[in-house]
């Protein structure tokens, strides 16, 4: 049985007595955690820096899967779950942050108390503090992504002494960030013990400085970051022989191989998400998100050559001879799956899987497939699922060291190297800039940066929110998301021998017209997203970003 950290810790910290965990940090500041009943033992630290991973981690709803439909690779099939940011509404009613300044004062009071614990190894008491300030920056790095700057506090105030305090330059919260994840790799072990599976470790650290610093274009930072987790030796793809094996990396066998860096754990039936369930196609789940023509679009021809430059990609037979990954991530017509074949012709069937049959059929004519375990049935352990959420996996660091280097200096050969092992596991032909005859050729600094772009949707496709962070980052979110947002083509032509009632019509996939789909929409403000107008109304010093109304 798979050793959960987190999962023993937090029934530990029910038997502390706490009504629930899941209430835990929302008791802290009415208890406070006295001194007299608490941080007695090493332990004591344990349990509540586990309580506030449980807090921080993606993975926990099922929103953090779905991140992908506010950007242009896919559009919700459950329609009535998708949140107004995917249509391009920017609501400051709806957005929020007192969960995350609940887990940064988490975060806070252990680094103020931990000193009261006596008889403590201070190896072990500096890798608990790296924890905290760990996490602490991972908080702090995805409110300044989303809001710009935000009030910093590195203190353990109550939440009602934070009713006054105005908002950090971005600059200046960029650089505590990096200082807790500077403090975290100095102190965290390259890895804890099998039954400590899950915490942060250096590697982690190291990589989430390497996010951060790529996201705000420090790119000599994040390639020296991204180069210390490579270096260490910790790390490595899953299948990097290319077995064709990479599609388990998805799948629940797969818990604890040497590509994770930092997952946030699932112990099924104790402790689930309900990821199969959600993304399962009808008949079996609920619809899950449904990918667009324009990602199926991203995946390149086997031979290394985009789809609008190859000479061999056949449009009728859209799935023939293209990159592995297209396969392991979309689900589409033919396809067998859990012992239904797939149809999204939008014509009535057995499967009730097509276009528009129902409010929860596929939208584009595609299902995601990439975390459908063969072995798991969605109609029952599928909604218990135990698979752990990626929070970071070591393909991730490849393509930050391989794009920062391009940055820095343009054809770097350890840029195309780092890009090229992410290829290879797969079996997809590696980048080069020495023979232009060939499709993988890149001449110029611009043509490599457009091909590790790509190389970043098609990995990491499906996998919540990289690519809507991603089209910001890169400045194209205007334009990706403003874009006719497309599903597959199909047309309708007479059909003699059609039975009765169906206007004696059958449908041709991948041949006639897109299905037009309502898509987003996406102004040069929407960088940043508005200032939650719960907390202006808490502290009127706060001041809303540009662009959104005030009161």
């Amino acid at each position: 049985m798979k050793k959960n950290f987190i999962y023993i810790a937090l029934l530990a910290i029910t038997l502390f007595g706490f009504s629930s965990c899941s209430d835990f940090l929302d008791r802290i500041p009415d208890d406070e955690l006295s001194d007299g009943s608490f941080w007695k033992t090493p332990n004591d630290a344990k349990m509540f820096i586990a309580d506030v991973y449980r807090q921080v981690m993606p993975g926990k709803y099922n929103g953090d899967v779905d991140g992908d439909i506010e950007s242009d690779n896919a559009v919700h099939g459950i329609k009535w779950a998708a949140g107004d940011v995917s249509k391009g509404i920017y609501d400051p009613a709806q957005m929020g942050w007192s969960d995350d300044y609940k887990a940064i004062r988490a975060c806070n009071i252990l680094l103020a108390k931990i000193d009261n614990i006596p008889d403590y190894d201070q190896a072990d008491k500096e890798a608990v503090m790296g924890e905290a300030r760990f996490l602490r920056g991972f908080i702090y790095f995805g409110l300044i992504q989303s809001f710009g700057g935000v009030p910093y506090v590195d203190q353990p105030l109550d939440l009602k002494e934070m009713g006054s305090i105005t908002r950090t330059p971005v600059e200046e919260v960029y650089a505590k960030v990096m200082e807790d994840f500077d403090y975290a790799a100095a102190h965290l072990p390259a890895q804890w013990g099998s039954s400590d599976y899950g915490r942060a470790t250096k590697g982690a650290a190291n990589a989430m400085k390497a996010r951060a610093a790529l996201y705000f274009k420090h790119f000599d930072t994040a390639a020296e970051a991204a180069k210390a987790v490579m270096d260490s030796g910790e790390y490595e793809l899953f299948d990097a022989n290319n077995t064709g094996q990479y599609a388990k990396l998805f799948w629940e066998e797969q818990e604890a191989c040497k590509e994770a860096i930092l997952v946030r754990q699932f112990n099924a039936p104790e402790l689930t998400h309900y990821l199969i369930g959600w993304e399962c196609f009808p008949t079996k789940g609920w619809g899950g998100i449904n990918p667009t023509q324009s990602l199926v679009d991203a995946f390149e021809c086997a031979d290394g050559s985009p789809i609008d430059k190859s000479t061999t990609y056949d449009p009728t037979n859209p799935f023939k001879d293209r990159d592995p990954r297209l396969e392991v991530c979309v689900l589409h017509d033919g396809e067998e799956m859990y012992g239904v074949t797939i149809k999204t012709a939008p014509l009535k069937s057995s499967g009730s899987t097509g276009v528009a049959q129902h409010n929860d059929a596929t939208a584009t004519g595609y299902y995601q497939q990439k975390w459908l375990d063969p072995s798991i049935d969605p109609q029952s352990t599928g909604w218990d699922m135990g698979k752990d959420w990626h929070v970071i996996r070591y393909a991730e660091v490849l393509l930050t060291y391989a794009e920062a280097k391009n940055e820095l200096t343009g054809l770097d050969a350890s840029a195309f190297e780092a890009v090229n092992q992410v290829r290879r596991r797969v079996g997809m032909p590696e980048l080069q800039n020495t023979d232009a005859s060939k499709p993988t050729y890149c001449g110029t600094q611009d043509a490599l940066r457009q091909r590790i772009r790509n190389e970043w949707r098609v990995e990491f496709a499906l996998e919540g929110s990289k690519r809507k962070w991603d089209i910001r980052r890169w400045g194209i979110a205007k334009d990706v998301l403003n874009a006719p947002f497309l599903g597959m083509k199909y047309m309708m032509v007479d059909d003699p021998n059609a039975p009765e009632g169906d206007n004696k019509k059958k449908c041709i996939l991948y041949q006639g017209e897109n299905i037009k789909l309502t898509g987003s929409k996406y102004e040069d403000h929407n960088y940043l997203f508005p200032i939650p107008q719960e907390e202006i109304d808490l502290n009127p010093a706060l001041v809303q970003n540009p662009g959104y109304p005030t009161k």
